[in-house]
């Protein structure tokens, strides 16, 4: 993981924070260290004044318990490290700890523990990275409402909700909107399709592209059809009627 991951030190033993400081910076020089703390007041401080990744925590603070502070905490969004001279493994386990390391810190076990972590925090970045991306698209795609439409003359700016359907003809498309107005489009129906079938559109049949917000009947009569709000009846082919029926959950 070449990402910066950024990382507290709480233990109220400067010589525990300088141990694993040392560590930290000989084997992994991307885990910056944003600041240490010996008690509550320091390690809540540092937390609100930087994005922390990881915290690395002496479960005993003074005659204070670490699990006291975390409970005061309604989220925490950083992966945790438990330190300590004591096994607490199953308080720390309460509150969904990477791993627990015992002092004094062996090497191999810290190694362990710090794979363990990477692989954490890069499963962590994916996931925010898939959850921001997908948010984004849907801004993208809430703002992209219009489409141009290429006729033989120039082209058409229309908004993609006034679309009722789509009917091919011939290498050409016939666009019906909502306002009683028709254009023919110098593109084929295939072309529609991949263009407007993430905008709620379906092709119910070889020559026709609905949108489904503009439906205003479904029928399993006369081998299956629609009524678009315009009154216009239109055929379902059998080779898309189960995938369709689906979608409405029809059965």
């Amino acid at each position: 993981m070449t990402k910066t991951v950024n990382a507290i030190i709480v233990d109220d033993e400067l010589n525990g924070i300088e141990n694993l400081q040392s560590l930290i910076t000989t084997f992994h020089p991307n885990i910056k260290i944003q600041g240490t703390a010996q008690n509550f007041k320091e390690a809540q401080a540092i937390l609100d004044s930087n994005p922390i990744d990881v915290a690395f925590l002496d479960i005993q603070i003074g005659t204070r318990s670490i699990f006291e502070f975390l409970e005061s905490f309604s989220k925490i969004d950083f992966e945790i490290v438990f330190i300590s001279a004591h096994n607490h493994a199953l308080e720390a386990f309460k509150f969904m700890a990477v791993d627990y390391l015992l002092k004094p810190i062996d090497i191999e076990d810290f190694n362990k523990t710090m794979d363990k972590l990477l692989q954490s925090l890069e499963r962590r970045y994916f996931a925010n990275n898939a959850k921001e991306l997908i948010q984004q698209l849907k801004l993208e795609k809430e703002k992209f409402n219009k489409i141009s439409i290429p006729t033989f003359d120039g082209y058409e700016i229309i908004s993609i909700k006034s679309i009722l359907y789509c009917q091919a003809d011939g290498s050409y498309t016939q666009i019906i909107m909502h306002n009683n107005k028709n254009i023919l489009a110098s593109q084929n129906l295939k072309y529609y399709e991949s263009l407007l079938e993430d905008f709620g559109f379906s092709r119910i049949h070889n020559s026709s592209l609905i949108n489904n917000e503009h439906i205003t009947r479904i029928s399993k009569a006369d081998g299956g059809f629609v009524v678009m709000d315009d009154g216009k009846k239109l055929s379902i082919s059998k080779a898309r009627k189960v995938d369709f029926f689906t979608n409405f959950k029809i059965k």
